[in-house]
């Protein structure tokens, strides 16, 4: 079984990352598999970018870690030292080899470290040079040619069921910060789309099953995928666990219909 749960980034590495020519579109999150944590911090805006079209070489270097949880995580005290490796990949491979950093994988106890690169001249030399300065780590690299970038996108980039999650964590992060206490239910509207009528009416029936309200139907002009629209709405909770259960059921169950869900919205309650 695969679920998401919620992690944040650290300004540290944020810091770091922003410091190469490619800001990029950084995001992280967790799935599990078998009731097991797996961490990703990915750049989403890599596969898209002119930069993703020049550097078609994958560099990855994958570092044992020394101490871990029983979900082989890093134990607390080790992530200093890791988010300081990881610093000085970035900052030696983009230096040396102008090499994108576009995520890491961490999972049993492995932390995988994954660039692009047009230039992998002696990047085992580069990478030695900073890991013999952690001795206490042992690791691999290897690099390969990846025009497709099989390794970033079936990798590190997040699912569409993924990015659902993702982008929930942001609107609520959202509210937070404007001062929401993410504690009232209030009105939440949803947005969706479909290619017929016949399937926006048998999703909106379904809906109706669940407490949900029609506020509007109509058709998008000039729109040839999915140009019927859906606006419905319920009174719900906010909070991250409460929205994203009723985010990814209007998410699924759009899909059934063969329909998009476009997200929710709702207005701040302080």
């Amino acid at each position: 079984m695969k679920k998401i749960v919620l992690l944040f980034l650290s300004c540290t590495l944020l810091l770091q990352m922003n410091a190469q020519q490619h800001k990029g579109n950084w995001d992280a999150y967790v799935v599990h598999i078998n009731h097991k944590p797996i961490s990703v911090v990915v750049d989403l805006d890599f596969g898209t970018s002119p930069e993703a079209k020049e550097n078609q070489n994958a560099i990855i270097v994958r570092l044992n870690i020394n101490s871990v949880q029983t979900d082989g995580m890093p134990v607390r005290n080790e992530i200093r030292t890791l988010d300081s490796i990881e610093n000085a990949l970035v900052s030696t491979l983009n230096s040396a080899l102008n090499a994108l950093y576009t995520g890491r994988y961490t999972q049993n106890g492995k932390r995988d470290f994954y660039f692009y690169s047009n230039d992998t001249s002696s990047y085992e030399h580069h990478i030695k040079t900073v890991l013999q300065n952690f001795p206490s780590y042992t690791w691999t690299v290897s690099a390969s040619r990846d025009a497709e970038m099989s390794n970033y996108l079936n990798v590190l980039y997040p699912t569409p069921k993924e990015m659902e999650h993702i982008q929930n964590r942001h609107v609520v992060d959202d509210l937070r910060q404007k001062g929401d206490a993410l504690t009232a239910a209030r009105k939440v509207d949803h947005f969706v789309f479909f290619k017929t009528e016949a399937d926006r009416k048998k999703f909106a029936r379904a809906v109706q099953d669940s407490g949900f309200v029609v506020e509007n139907a109509g058709k998008e002009i000039g729109v040839k995928d999915r140009p019927y629209s859906l606006h419905i709405s319920r009174t719900d909770k906010v909070d991250y666990s409460s929205i994203d259960k009723v985010s990814i059921y209007l998410w699924e169950l759009a899909l059934h219909y063969f329909g998009k869900y476009d997200g929710w919205e709702t207005f701040v309650v302080k």
